[in-house]
């Protein structure tokens, strides 16, 4: 109940924010824009009117000044009346017109701006309010039928773009224009000080941002939603003929027919935990090859463990997705509802700055969440349907049997699989490669299985939808999972018996090993790239770095101070009288001791800092760091994470492993600490000579990540036999 409380709120909190971005702000928008409109008109009217009497009284005072230019004139301003003589008062009439007219034109120009910030405010409010009743009345309709899903989400998908689009160019008219308003509206103010030039600054320096960060995110919004075209799903793994396996093709079809479902147009089997179908297209490799239409994948290791009945019933499930309205379904929705996500997640990363496109990725995460509980029951009930679909084709207790099986295989196939992606590179003939398939089989025959009811709650892995956790899925089925289903599940393959793989393939070994070579082919080149990337990230710090503290500034600074005291001091000394000391000989004898005093000190320690410059700060070494206000080294491989801090102070701070030992500093290191509990080592220091705090963290960053790159390679090198390290870890797969 709690957290059902606090998953309310949480959506309250989304919902609210999401109505401050998407209407409050336009509406805020609009507010403004009103209020610059009443400002604007009676700044028009104050300048036209200004101007007009202006004008009239510089014609008056004219005709004075060219009867009796001496003429003294009284004029009655808005404090006490002001005599000028009749040519003075001609010029400054003058100044105070050409004032008043640019006042008019800077009023002139406001008076658009203002219907910019109530239009774009206008357009960005409808524009969002448009996306929040399409994303309702989508999400409603979603969740009528699986036809009503697609056709809802095809309608969005339309008209997201341009909702967006909408969304962004109001909100970007609206603040350009906003903020150019208040720009111009500086040149009005009588007191134009610094501090209004910084604002007016400011304000221009907003319009230009919000323009190009208009520019920037509509053109990232036509590019990113390119990106939600769907793209080939890649998977390793060979097609297999019908010629390879004429037996595989000739059960395939029988369910198939049996279902009144599509025969898949390819058939792949490969290593990978998990069996699927789909019509989207497949790159598949190593082969590089892209298969289009209705694909079936099998992983070789699970038809080596599973039974006719199982292996018909996994079949049968996946086959039925190629019947009804599924196939509509996972060829027109699934890949484009994933890309249309991605596409949103890579908006919202590439916002950054960028605060006018902020309201359009808030408005299209919600769009496409209005999808999420749809999506979410659709697929659940695809799956329970396509359960029992497959559970016709043998038993409901052969289905869950497959289920809980399938999940206890999984287990075994990543440790074989990750065992070999860490081997030796010592095959020499393709007679000697091993099969994959068969060490699972041998491994699970020689250690078991893992128990079965942690993995109940799993997810069958699919690399498209989602599936509901298989206690769900079997408790559907109508069967109750008792010690016959898990002894039934759990069985042993027998040694030496033939797998019901064996009947399906013309020659089932050879394709097993011929997989296992492309997984281990694969493998070997992941691991070459990743030496050659080790290596060179060694060799970047293959030699040893001394950096010393920068003392030089402060050793100055104490040299100034020094002066400054001894200044103090001489001018009370000798200037005692003009100071108002007379001869009190005990207050000048005070003073002059208590700025010797300090002159002496900071010479002092500025000796101790030019004496401690030579002495290296620290040692960077391949292996370890080696620093001053420190005991004894710390090895690079002992340190977990690190920063540089440069604002008040400069300092090295190392987070140290939980095993790692923990140093200790010398007394004098005042700005240092140990901090044992959190096991945190903080190394103070005035500064980097010669190096700026960004580069000296490179610098750091280069020997920590070398020492461990040279680790991961010895450790490669002294790799231990596999037979070795499978002793020590059977059975915790």
């Amino acid at each position: 109940m709690a957290q059902t409380s606090r998953r309310q709120e949480t959506r309250k909190i989304a919902s609210l924010g999401l109505a401050a971005w998407v209407l409050l702000l336009p509406i805020a928008l609009v507010s403004l824009g009103i209020w610059q409109t009443q400002r604007a008109a009676e700044t028009l009217e104050h300048a036209r009117r200004s101007s007009a009497e202006l004008s009239t009284t510089l014609a008056q005072v004219k005709n004075i000044a060219a009867s009796d230019p001496t003429a003294i004139l009284t004029f009655q301003g808005a404090g006490e009346p002001t005599s000028l003589a009749a040519l003075v008062a001609v010029s400054q009439i003058e100044a105070a017109l050409s004032q008043a007219d640019e006042e008019l034109e800077i009023s002139q120009i406001r008076r658009p701006l203002v219907w910019g910030t109530i239009g774009g405010a206008v357009l960005a409010f409808f524009g969002g309010a448009l996306g929040l009743m399409a994303a309702g009345i989508s999400g409603i309709r979603a969740r009528v039928s699986q036809r009503q899903l697609i056709a809802s989400f095809q309608r969005l998908r339309s008209l997201l773009p341009f909702i967006l689009a909408t969304v962004v160019i109001g909100f970007s008219i609206g603040v350009i224009s906003a903020a150019l308003f208040e720009a111009v509206s500086m040149g009005l103010w009588a007191d134009f000080t610094t501090g209004s030039a910084k604002l007016f600054a400011v304000a221009v320096v907003l319009a230009v941002i919000a323009a190009y960060s208009a520019f920037t995110a509509l053109r990232g919004l036509k590019d990113v939603f390119a990106l939600f075209t769907p793209e080939p799903l890649v998977a390793a793994g060979r097609v297999i003929e019908e010629t390879e396996a004429p037996e595989l093709w000739r059960f395939v079809r029988s369910l198939a027919g049996r279902q009144h479902a599509l025969l898949p147009d390819t058939i792949i089997v490969g290593l990978g935990q998990g069996f699927f179908v789909t019509e989207s297209q497949l790159r598949l490799w190593p082969e590089d090859r892209l298969v289009p239409g209705r694909s079936l994948y099998l992983p070789a290791a699970y038809l080596d463990l599973l039974d006719q009945a199982e292996i018909a019933a996994i079949i049968g499930h996946e086959l039925a997705h190629f019947s009804g309205e599924d196939t509509t379904y996972s060829q027109q929705f699934t890949p484009i509802y994933a890309g249309l996500w991605r596409a949103l997640a890579a908006l919202g990363r590439a916002d950054g700055g960028r605060f006018v496109l902020y309201p359009a990725v808030k408005l299209g995460f919600h769009a496409m969440q209005r999808f999420d509980h749809a999506v979410a029951h659709w697929s659940r009930l695809r799956e329970f349907d396509a359960d029992r679909s497959g559970s016709l084709l043998a038993t409901p207790a052969d289905a869950a049997s497959a289920l809980i099986r399938t999940g206890i295989i999984a287990p075994a196939v990543a440790y074989v699989l990750q065992r070999a992606y860490a081997g030796p590179d010592d095959t020499g003939s393709d007679d000697a490669w091993p099969d994959l398939v068969a060490q699972t089989t041998e491994l699970v025959t020689t250690n078991g299985w893992s128990d079965p009811m942690p993995l109940l709650g799993d997810r069958q892995p699919h690399p498209t939808d989602s599936h509901p956790p298989t206690i769900q899925r079997i408790s559907a089925l109508g069967v109750e999972i008792g010690d016959d289903l898990l002894r039934r599940a759990m069985r042993q393959p027998e040694p030496g018996a033939r797998s019901f793989a064996d009947d399906l393939f013309s020659d089932w070994a050879g394709l097993c090993r011929l997989l296992s070579k492309d997984f281990i082919d694969d493998a070997r080149m992941m691991r070459d790239r990743r030496r050659e990337v080790l290596e060179k990230v060694v060799a970047g710090a293959s030699q040893e770095t001394v950096v010393y503290d920068n003392v030089k500034p402060m050793i100055w600074t104490m040299v100034i101070v020094a002066m400054i005291f001894a200044g103090f001091g001489l001018t009370v000394v000798f200037l005692s009288g003009q100071l108002g000391l007379g001869y009190d000989e005990f207050a000048q004898s005070l003073i002059a001791a208590i700025t010797a005093f300090g002159a002496v000190t900071s010479l002092l320690y500025a000796a101790f800092l030019d004496r401690s410059a030579a002495r290296p700060l620290m040692v960077l070494t391949p292996d370890a760091l080696l620093a001053s206000r420190l005991d004894k080294p710390v090895a690079w491989t002992d340190v977990a994470g690190y920063a540089v801090y440069a604002s008040s102070r400069f300092a090295l701070r190392l987070w140290l492993n939980q095993d790692a030992p923990v140093p200790k500093k010398h007394w004098r290191a005042i700005y240092s600490k140990i901090d044992r509990r959190q096991r945190i080592i903080t190394l103070g220091a005035l500064g980097i000579k010669g190096v700026k705090a960004a580069d000296f963290s490179a610098l750091v960053g280069r020997y920590h990540e070398a020492a461990y790159a040279r680790q991961e390679l010895a450790a490669a090198m002294l790799h231990p036999s596999r037979d070795a390290s499978a002793d020590e870890t059977a059975g915790k797969y």
